[in-house]
């Protein structure tokens, strides 16, 4: 760096730095032409002057993301010399300094986790919500991080954020951060069962998205490592982990790599599953949205319709009997069951929607045929809705079941024809 730069950012003087640039205004463009170089903003972050460091953001904002030879940019050196006052300041005025990568893919983020500051941490977290997700070159979290060097506070800290998480995609943030395994394969359980820290473990195994049985690249499960350290090994920090779900390599099954997976032959539930699946990802918005509608309009209409109560003048009618029960509660029992069925179909992709539906749906269904049963529990030829539905529902399975038979005749009887290595289906060859 220039020596009058350097005198500059020494004293701290915002008049002395338009005075040089008065002199040579491309005195801080010949600086940001270089991809690393120690910029005036690194000098006077890491030394805590404040002042000439936000004059430096606004007359070259570039300065605040480029590393020096080092790797480092200035946010880290604010960091690493506890410059905390200065280093709000810097993220005030641009919160993703937080996600910016030095030396060995440190985020300041990763920095202030190593060198512990829970505020400082708590500052960073509420500028930059995604940093949470940043790893190092090893595959480290700041959760790996807080747990590698003994920061129990700053832990805390991690932990109660992403369960304090309120965004759409908070639950799998939550489930990725907790479960990220390292280079190695290691989780932060992994990592506090190693250093046979009881504290740390027990804080970590309140967390319920925790998988307790994720095997290293060894092979190897937290409660593996934690009875590597012999004699030395805390007998409650074993405990609890057993008694949470944690289990030994040995005693888990094998779990099927994905090429294994994907050289497996379909099964029919999958098939099945895959078929519904690219239905609803062809189906627009705006369609869906206007036949989930529909559905639950009759579904609304015909289960009113069964709960109502019936005037028992016109069941002794003889002439209504067949109209009736035929016509009348046989059709919209089969409105009702169609109308249940395709809004199954229509949720969207997700096995969240599916069990609430499930959940939701089975006991209206249960209510739907107690309320005819009991409207004509006392006519027993009047419970053919009650039959027919029951018939409605035997017949679709036995759908279903022709249904598998002819795909597995199909499958077996079919024989791939040759093809070009070049030329795949859905493609056109480059030759």
């Amino acid at each position: 760096m220039d020596r009058r730069l350097l005198w500059v950012t020494d004293s701290g003087n915002v008049d002395a730095l338009y005075a040089l640039i008065h002199k040579d205004p491309y005195i801080l463009q010949n600086i940001d032409v270089l991809p690393f170089v120690h910029t005036p903003l690194h000098e006077a972050s890491s030394t805590g002057k404040t002042d000439l460091a936000m004059e430096l953001m606004v007359l070259k904002p570039t300065f605040a993301k480029k590393l020096n030879s080092d790797g480092v940019s200035p946010l880290h050196l604010a960091v690493e010399n506890h410059q905390v006052q200065l280093a709000l300041e810097l993220v005030k005025i641009n919160p993703d300094l937080v996600l910016v990568a030095g030396r060995k893919g440190m985020t300041p983020l990763h920095l202030v986790v190593k060198k512990g500051d829970a505020n400082l941490l708590t500052e960073f977290l509420l500028a930059c919500p995604e940093s949470i997700k940043d790893t190092n070159v090893n595959g480290e979290t700041a959760l790996h991080i807080a747990v590698m060097n003994d920061r129990y506070e700053e832990l805390k800290v991690l932990t109660g954020w992403i369960h304090r998480l309120h965004k759409s995609d908070a639950a799998s943030t939550e489930i990725h951060v907790l479960n990220k395994r390292d280079r190695d394969g290691n989780t932060i359980l992994h990592l506090a069962a190693y250093k046979n820290n009881h504290k740390v473990v027990k804080e970590l195994l309140k967390c319920i998205s925790l998988n307790r049985d994720i095997q290293n690249k060894g092979g190897m499960t937290a409660l593996d490592i934690l009875r590597t350290n012999g004699s030395h090994m805390n007998i409650k920090t074993e405990k609890i982990i057993r008694h949470s779900g944690g289990k030994s390599g040995v005693s888990l099954s094998k779990v099927k790599t994905a090429s294994v997976f994907l050289r497996s032959p379909i099964t029919f539930v999958e098939y099945c599953s895959t078929t519904m699946t690219r239905y609803k990802n062809r189906m627009s918005d705006g369609t869906r949205n206007a036949l989930l509608v529909i559905t639950a309009l009759i579904i609304t209409a015909t289960y009113q319709t069964a709960v109502q109560p019936q005037d028992k003048d016109e069941i002794y009618y003889t002439g209504n009997i067949m109209i009736n029960v035929l016509f009348v509660w046989g059709f919209n029992t089969i409105a009702f069951c169609l109308a249940i069925a395709l809004t199954f179909i229509l949720l969207p992709v997700g096995k969240a929607y599916n069990w609430w539906y499930i959940f939701i749906s089975v006991p209206l269904v249960c209510s739907y045929a107690l309320s005819m049963f009991l409207k004509y529990i006392q006519f027993p030829i009047l419970c053919m809705p009650l039959y027919l539905m029951m018939a409605f529902i035997l017949g679709f399975l036995i759908y279903v079941f022709v249904l598998y038979v002819g795909w597995k005749r199909a499958k077996q009887e079919k024989v791939p024809e040759p093809k070009s290595e070049l030329t795949f289906e859905g493609f056109t060859s480059m030759t």
